[in-house]
């Protein structure tokens, strides 16, 4: 008879630090007679990025993020760190979506440090991170943007493996955002799930059984006058320009706010489908730019 046991925490730390899988990738845009170049690129461990030629549209730099181990296990650790100089527009997505895998008991981490200067549009629109069963990770997303700059932040993430039928009853996640404008505070936000999760999620107030959700932050000095466009897009608004009332989509809840130069989306669905509908919708209301080309793919 052959028995497999889960690590205890303790016993999953004194694993070898090399056997765990370490990422980090630094990436500088800088602006250019018109036009944004790469400047400055750091790689390290399972961390690379690539900047296809398909990703420019209207002088932006796309670069998308990979990481060639497919996925992070319980102790990997991922940082990327997004600077777009002044002036410069840089979009940044990743490869696919990123997956959290079952956890032995050790916590993975990711770390996403954002940085823009005056002038500077920088938009992290990464495809979801899937969290499969039993998996543990801690995230983090920091941002230190000028005044005048535009900061987007996209970032859907899916519990468990909605087209298998797994869903996430047990593991842990931690999700923290500090966002900074002119080196002050001006948006905080955490999400922590553990214990009993499929009971939280079952809530009403909380999930009411679905899997799937997204957050969309835009910063910058014409936000809030997004806001009516990005209500009409979710269906949100009472009623659209033809009188007619409208209803969110089967599968979906949203809302939307506005306040002191940000406009926040928050979107709870079913599963996968409806969630990246709703994103793209949202996306094209607010007008500062395109989905990924990457995300057709």
């Amino acid at each position: 008879m052959f028995v497999t046991a889960l690590l205890s925490d303790t016993a999953a730390a004194t694993i070898p630090v090399e056997r765990r899988g370490q990422g980090r990738v630094l990436v500088e845009a800088r602006a250019l007679d018109g036009r944004t170049v790469r400047g400055r690129i750091e790689e390290e461990g399972f961390a690379r990025v690539r900047f296809p030629r398909s990703g420019r549209r209207g002088g932006a730099l796309e670069a998308v993020m990979i990481n060639t181990g497919g996925g992070l296990a319980g102790g990997d650790a991922s940082h990327s760190c997004l600077h777009a100089g002044r002036d410069a527009q840089f979009v940044v997505t990743t490869q696919a979506a990123e997956k959290i895998y079952r956890s032995d008991g050790a916590l993975s981490r990711i770390a996403v440090e954002l940085s823009a200067e005056t002038g500077a549009r920088l938009h992290w629109m990464p495809q979801a991170t899937i969290v499969f069963d039993g998996a543990r990770v801690e995230r983090s997303i920091a941002a230190e943007m000028a005044p005048d700059a535009q900061l987007l932040l996209v970032e859907p993430v899916i519990l468990g493996r909605t087209a298998r039928g797994e869903r996430l009853s047990y593991g842990q996640l931690h999700d923290r955002w500090r966002i900074r404008r002119g080196g002050r505070l001006i948006y905080a936000d955490g999400l922590q799930l553990d214990g009993d999760i499929a009971a939280t999620l079952d809530r009403p107030a909380t999930a009411g059984g679905w899997a799937a959700f997204a957050t969309l932050l835009l910063v910058s000095p014409d936000a809030e006058g997004r806001l009516d466009d990005v209500r009409a897009a979710l269906g949100l608004g009472e009623s659209g320009p033809d009188g007619m009332a409208r209803e969110l989509p089967d599968g979906l809840d949203a809302g939307a706010s506005a306040w002191d130069g940000m406009i926040s989306v928050r979107l709870l669905a079913r599963n996968g489908a409806p969630l990246e509908t709703a994103i793209r919708r949202a996306i094209a209301a607010l007008g500062v730019g395109e989905v990924p080309r990457i995300w057709h793919s």
